[in-house]
C-alpha cells in the first residue's frame, strides 16, 4: 500500500491513558455493573487490576459513558499516584483544587477563590473540607452527586499517611474517606487500587464490603476491535496475525497496544502495510524492549519468592514447549532440581501467584497468563539468577549472624561458627553461599556425610563452579567410609563420582579393585564378613591398560554374591565385569555418541531400546530431555522410539552422518557434529508431532564416521546395506563426504549435505544434494563483494587444512577466479600449515605486497591457523602505533569462509577479529530467516548455527520426498529431484534443486561487532 499524504501517524496508544473514546474498546460488562450499583445509591465501588490493564483509561472514559445522566451524576477523576509521602491536609487540598477547577468548567463556581481560601486553612482543621468546603460545593451543583474517580488509590496507605506532617488524632485518609461518604448523602467514591485484594483487609472492612470488580483482560472480540479498528483502512491482519497477537498479549490491552504499535512502526518503515504471523513473530524482542517498563512491574510488583516461582513456572514452560509437553512440570518440583528447598514462603508464594485472584498464571497455574510477560522473564530475569535472590531473604539477622560466624572462625572456634551457619540455615535454607561455606567446613571437620549433601544441592545450582568441590568431596568420603569398613556406602560415593565424571581415574580404579576384591573374597571366603574385605580393598592395584573400562561387582549384604553391574554409556561389555568402549558405528537409541554427557535416563533409554522396550525408553528419553533439554541426539531418539513403539519396529528410517567423537578432531569437531544434529531433531519432531505421514512416523538413525575418510567409507557401506534406510544426511566434511560419496552412487541412495560446499561432489554425481551454498557460489559472491563493495584490488588469501582439504582448495580458487576476472589481483597465496611464521607473514602483506586485504579461507581443523594471522596483525599495529602515526601503516579488512563461523573463532581472536566479514551459507537475522530462528532458539535454549538451519533443510527435503505411499529410495531420489519446498517451511529458503543436486540460494555476510556476529546490511 503506498503512502498517501505524507508520513502517517501511530494511532496505537501507549505510555498515558486512553481518553478518545474512538480508541477504547470494551469494558461493557464493567460499566454495567457501575451503573447498575449507581442507581442503587451504594456510596462505593471498588476496582481493581493489574498495572498497565487499563485502569487509568476506564477511569477517563466513565463520564463518557454516563453522559446522559448528566443531571444526576458529577465525575470527577483524582489521580493519587504522587501523594503517597503528603499529610492528609494537602492531599485535602489538593483534591480540593481539582474538584472546583472541574465544576468551574462546568459552569457551577463563578466565586472559585472564595472556595479555594477555606481549602487553604485546611492545615489548620481539616475538617472544614467537610463541614464547609463541600457543603458550599453542594450548594452551588444544585444537589448533583459527586462521583469521585479515585486512581491509584492504594498508594495511600495508612502508614504513609501517618508518617506525615498532620498529626490531628492520627487520622488516614481511608477512614477520612468514610466519615465524608457517611456526612454527605451525594458522595460516592470509586477507588481503583492495583493490589491483590488480599492484601487490603482494612481497608475493605473500613467500607464494609463494598461491591468489587476485576479490570481485567479483554475479551476476545474487544482485543480483536483493539488491533483492528485504530488502524482501519491502513494495516491489514490476517487472522493468523490477529491470532499471534492474541497469544502473546491473551488480550491485556497494554500489551496489546505496544504489539500493535511496534507493528505499525515497521509497516511504516518497509511501507508493507499487510501483517501476517511471521511479522508478529519479527517483532517480538522489539515489543519486549517498547514495554519494558509495564514488564517491569511483573517483576518488582512481587516479593522474593514470588519472583523465584514466577521465574521457575515461565522456565518449566519453556521446557515443556522444547519437549512438546502437554503440562509443564510443577515450578516447585524444578526449583528442587536446582538445589532450593521446599519452604512454607515458597509454597505460600506459589499458590499465591496459582490463586484465582492473582492473574499472574493462567488456570492451571503452570503457564504465565501472558506470553509476552514469559518471554520477557526468561529474557531478562533467568531462574538461576533469580535464585540467587533468595539470599535477600531475612538479610539483616543473617548478616549479623554471619559477621558473629566470621569473628569466631578468627578465634579457631570452627564448631561454634558451624552452629552460627546451620542457624543461618533454619533462617533461610536456601542462602546458597552459607550452604557452599557451610560444606565447606563439614568437609574440614570430616563430616562427609552432611557436606555431601549441601555440595550436592550447590551442585545442583552451579554445576559448573562447584563440581570439582562436590567430587572431591565424594572421594574423600568413600575412602573414610573404606577405612570404617563401611564398604557398601563407600562403593555409593564412587559410582556418584562416576555419575558425574565417568572418566574419573580415582573412581575407577577404587571401583576395580572393590570388585577384584569381591570376587577373590567370594572364591576364598564364602562367608567372611564386610570388615575382613577393607583391609585387601586399601591396596592399590593396577589392572593393566582396561582402568578406563571397567565396571564394579555389587557386594550384596546377604553376602558376596557377584552381580553384573551395566556399562557407563558409551560402553559394552566385554565380560562379566570389564567394558570397553562400543566402536559400533550406527545407532537408533542403543547406544550414546556422546558419553561425556552424563545423564542417568538417557542411559537407561538407551538399555530400553537396545532390549526392543520401545515404550518405556521413550519415557526414559522423555525424563533425559527435562534434564538436557539442549542435547539432539536424546531428542533425536526419544523420536525414533516413538516411532518403533507405534509402527511396531517399521517406521520411515533416515540417516544422518557426523563426527561425534574427538579422535584426531579439533577440539569444537563434536559441537559441530551437535549444530547438524539439532536441525535433523528439530525436523524429525516437527514431523513426528504433526502425526508423520499416513501415521507412520520417522526414525533418524545416528552415525558416526569421525569425520575422517576411510571410517566414511565404512559407515556408507554399513548404510546401503540396510534397506530400510530411505535417504541420507551427510557427510560432515567435503573430504569425508567425497571419499563415501561412490558407495551412495552405486546403491542410488539419496545423499543432501547440509555443510559439504566442495565443487567435486557436484561433478557427474546422480545421488548427491545440498543445501548449503558451493564453494563456487560463496567464492563468486565474496569476490563480489570484496570488489564492489569494498573496493578493494589487492588481497592476500591464506587458506589450507591438514588433509589438503576440497572445501579449502576449491573455495580457494573460486574466489581468485572470479576475484581476477572482475580485475583484482591477487599478490600472495599461503598455505596455513602449522610451520607457518604469521607475524612475517603479516609483514610482508603489509609492508612487501602492500595488500589492502586478507582473506582467510581454512579448513574447520586449520581456523586457530586463520585467527593467528589477525591476531599477529592487531600485535604489530599496536606496536607500530607506539612508535608511528597511525596514518603509517595500510589498515587491512579481513574477510574469510563460514569455517570460522564459530565461538572459537570469537573467543581466539578477541579484538582482533573485530570487523572482520565472513560469508556464511545462512544466519539468524536475516528477515526471512527469524520465524524458524526464533523457533529453533525456544527449542534449543539459544542462538543456533547455520548447519543447525542447514540441516534442518536437508531433513525437511527428504521428509517431502518420503511423502508418497510404500516409499523407497528410489522413489525418495526421483522426488527429490522434482522437490519445490516454500520457505515458510524451511529455515528461511525456498528449496529446489538444480539439475546437479545445488541449491538456489547466496549466502549471507555477517561481521564481527563487539565479539559477536552481525548481519551485514551494506
Amino acid at each position: 500500500m503506498a503512502v498517501a499524504g505524507g508520513r502517517r501517524r501511530n494511532p496505537y496508544i501507549i505510555g498515558r491513558p486512553i481518553e478518545e473514546p474512538e480508541l477504547f474498546f470494551g469494558r461493557e460488562a464493567l460499566f454495567g455493573f457501575i451503573e447498575d450499583h449507581l442507581s442503587q445509591n451504594v456510596k462505593v465501588i471498588l476496582l481493581h487490576g493489574q498495572r498497565r490493564i487499563g485502569k487509568s483509561s476506564v477511569l477517563k472514559q466513565i463520564h463518557l459513558h454516563f453522559s446522559q445522566r448528566t443531571q444526576e451524576f458529577i465525575f470527577i477523576n483524582y489521580d493519587l499516584q504522587d501523594k503517597a509521602q503528603q499529610p492528609l491536609s494537602q492531599v485535602l487540598h489538593s483534591l480540593a483544587e481539582e474538584i472546583v477547577e472541574h465544576l468551574e468548567h462546568l459552569e457551577f463556581i463563578y466565586d472559585r477563590n472564595e472556595i479555594l481560601d477555606i481549602g487553604a486553612n485546611l492545615e489548620e482543621n481539616i475538617n472544614t473540607f467537610s463541614q464547609v468546603l463541600l457543603k458550599k460545593i453542594f450548594q452551588k451543583i444544585n444537589n448533583k452527586k459527586i462521583v469521585l474517580l479515585l486512581d491509584e488509590f492504594d498508594v495511600l496507605s495508612e502508614d504513609n499517611i501517618q508518617s506525615g506532617v498532620n498529626q490531628q488524632a492520627g487520622i488516614s485518609f481511608f477512614r477520612y474517606l468514610k466519615n465524608l461518604i457517611n456526612e454527605h448523602e451525594k458522595l460516592v467514591i470509586i477507588p481503583v487500587i492495583g493490589r491483590n485484594l488480599d492484601d487490603m483487609p482494612n481497608l475493605l472492612r473500613l467500607f464494609g464490603r463494598p461491591p468489587v470488580q476485576e479490570i481485567g483482560l479483554l475479551d476476545e472480540l474487544s482485543a480483536q476491535r483493539l488491533m483492528t479498528n485504530p488502524a482501519q483502512n491502513q494495516l491489514r491482519y490476517t487472522p493468523d496475525a490477529l491470532k499471534a497477537i492474541l497469544e502473546l498479549s491473551a488480550g491485556h490491552p497494554y500489551f496489546t497496544q505496544v504489539i500493535c504499535y511496534v507493528l505499525f512502526q515497521q509497516a511504516r518503515e518497509n511501507n508493507v502495510w499487510n501483517v501476517s504471523r511471521e511479522d508478529v513473530a519479527q517483532i517480538i524482542d522489539k515489543s519486549i524492549e517498547c514495554a519494558e517498563a509495564g514488564l517491569d512491574w511483573y517483576w518488582r510488583g512481587l516479593p522474593t519468592q514470588e519472583q523465584v516461582v514466577f521465574c521457575a513456572v515461565a522456565e518449566a514452560q519453556r521446557i515443556a514447549i522444547s519437549l512438546s509437553q502437554r503440562v509443564p512440570e510443577e515450578p516447585l518440583m524444578l526449583l528442587k532440581s536446582y538445589g532450593v528447598l521446599q519452604t512454607d514462603s515458597l509454597v505460600a508464594a506459589y499458590e499465591k501467584l496459582a490463586s484465582n485472584e492473582n492473574r499472574f498464571l493462567d488456570n492451571t497455574g503452570r503457564r504465565v497468563k501472558v506470553e509476552l510477560v514469559r518471554l520477557w522473564l526468561l529474557k531478562q530475569h533467568p531462574l538461576r539468577d533469580a535464585i540467587r535472590q533468595l539470599e535477600t531473604i531475612e538479610k539483616q539477622e543473617i548478616n549479623k549472624l554471619l559477621q558473629q560466624a566470621q569473628v569466631l572462625e578468627k578465634k579457631h572456634k570452627t564448631q561454634e561458627a558451624i552452629a552460627v551457619y546451620e542457624q543461618i540455615l533454619l533462617l533461610n535454607p536456601n542462602h546458597f553461599s552459607v550452604v557452599e561455606a557451610l560444606a565447606q567446613r563439614y568437609v574440614a571437620t570430616e563430616k562427609f556425610d552432611q557436606a555431601v549433601e549441601l555440595y550436592t544441592r550447590v551442585y545442583q545450582f552451579d554445576p559448573v563452579r562447584l563440581r570439582d568441590e562436590l567430587l572431591r568431596t565424594l572421594h574423600s568420603y568413600g575412602e573414610k567410609l573404606v577405612s570404617q569398613g563401611e564398604l557398601m556406602r563407600a562403593r555409593e560415593q564412587y559410582l556418584r563420582i562416576l555419575d558425574i565424571d565417568e572418566d574419573n581415574r580415582l573412581a575407577q580404579r577404587e571401583l576395580i579393585e572393590f570388585g577384584r576384591i569381591a570376587v577373590e573374597a567370594r572364591s576364598e571366603h564364602p562367608s567372611v564378613s564386610q570388615s575382613f574385605v577393607a583391609p585387601r580393598w586399601r591396596r592399590r592395584v593396577v589392572v593393566g591398560s582396561m582402568a578406563v573400562g571397567i565396571c564394579a561387582v555389587v557386594l550384596s549384604v546377604a553376602g558376596y554374591r557377584q552381580v553384573s553391574m551395566p556399562c557407563p554409556a558409551g560402553q559394552q561389555k566385554s565380560s562379566l565385569i570389564f567394558c570397553v568402549r562400543d566402536q559400533t558405528k550406527v545407532s537408533r537409541g542403543e547406544r550414546t555418541f556422546f558419553p561425556n554427557i552424563k545423564n542417568p535416563d538417557r542411559d537407561q533409554g538407551l538399555l530400553a531400546f537396545e532390549q526392543g522396550e520401545y515404550s518405556k525408553a521413550a519415557e526414559f528419553f522423555k525424563k533425559a530431555l527435562a534434564v538436557k533439554p539442549k542435547d539432539p541426539e536424546v531428542l533425536i531418539y526419544y523420536n525414533n522410539a516413538r516411532a518403533k513403539h507405534k509402527q511396531q519396529g517399521s517406521p520411515l528410517t533416515l540417516a544422518v552422518v557426523v563426527p561425534a567423537d574427538h579422535a584426531d578432531q579439533a577440539d569444537d569437531i563434536s559441537d559441530k557434529a551437535k549444530e547438524v544434529l539439532r536441525g535433523v531433531a528439530q525436523a524429525q519432531n516437527q514431523f513426528n508431532e504433526l502425526g508423520g505421514f499416513n501415521g507412520q512416523l520417522l526414525e533418524i538413525a545416528i552415525a558416526n564416521d569421525s569425520n575422517n575418510p576411510d571410517k566414511a567409507q565404512q559407515v556408507a557401506q554399513e548404510l546401503v546395506k540396510d534397506k530400510t534406510v530411505l535417504g541420507v544426511i551427510g557427510h560432515f566434511s567435503s573430504n569425508a563426504t567425497l571419499a563415501a560419496l561412490g558407495i551412495y552412487e552405486k546403491a542410488s541412495l539419496g545423499i543432501i549435505s547440509s555443510t559439504s560446499t566442495s565443487t567435486l561432489l557436484t561433478k557427474d554425481s546422480k545421488v548427491f544434494f545440498r543445501t548449503v551454498p558451493s564453494d563456487a557460489t560463496t567464492g563468486q559472491t565474496l569476490a563480489e563483494y570484496v570488489w564492489k563493495n569494498q573496493s578493494i584490488n589487492r588481497v592476500v588469501v591464506f587458506y589450507g587444512s591438514s588433509d589438503n582439504s576440497p572445501y579449502s582448495n576449491s573455495l580457494r580458487d573460486e574466489f581468485i577466479k572470479k576475484y581476477e576476472n572482475l580485475g583484482g589481483q591477487i599478490v600472495r597465496k599461503i598455505n596455513l600449515n602449522p610451520q607457518v611464521d604469521a607475524e612475517l607473514e603479516v609483514a610482508r602483506t603489509l609492508f612487501r605486497y602492500e595488500a589492502q586485504a586478507v582473506v582467510l579461507l581454512p579448513n574447520v581443523d586449520y581456523t586457530s591457523g586463520a585467527v593467528k594471522i589477525a591476531n599477529a596483525y592487531a600485535n604489530l599495529t599496536d606496536s607500530i602505533n607506539q612508535k608511528f602515526n597511525r596514518q603509517k601503516l595500510q589498515k587491512l579488512q579481513f574477510l574469510g569462509g563460514d569455517a570460522l563461523y564459530s565461538s572459537k573463532t570469537l573467543q581466539e581472536g578477541g579484538s582482533a577479529v573485530n570487523s572482520l566479514i565472513l560469508a556464511i551459507p545462512w544466519f539468524r537475522e536475516v528477515p526471512q530467516s527469524r520465524e524458524f530462528s526464533e523457533a529453533a532458539k525456544e527449542l534449543w535454549g539459544g542462538e543456533i548455527s547455520w548447519r543447525t538451519a542447514s540441516s534442518f533443510d536437508a531433513t525437511q527435503a527428504l521428509i517431502k520426498a518420503l511423502s508418497s505411499f510404500h516409499p523407497s529410495s528410489q522413489s525418495v531420489l526421483q522426488n527429490l529431484r522434482q522437490l519445490n519446498i516454500r520457505a515458510r517451511e524451511t529455515s528461511g529458503d525456498a528449496i529446489q534443486f538444480t539439475a546437479n543436486g545445488e541449491r538456489q540460494t547466496r549466502p549471507t555476510f555477517v561481521r564481527v561487532i563487539g565479539g559477536e556476529f552481525a548481519l551485514v546490511r551494506d
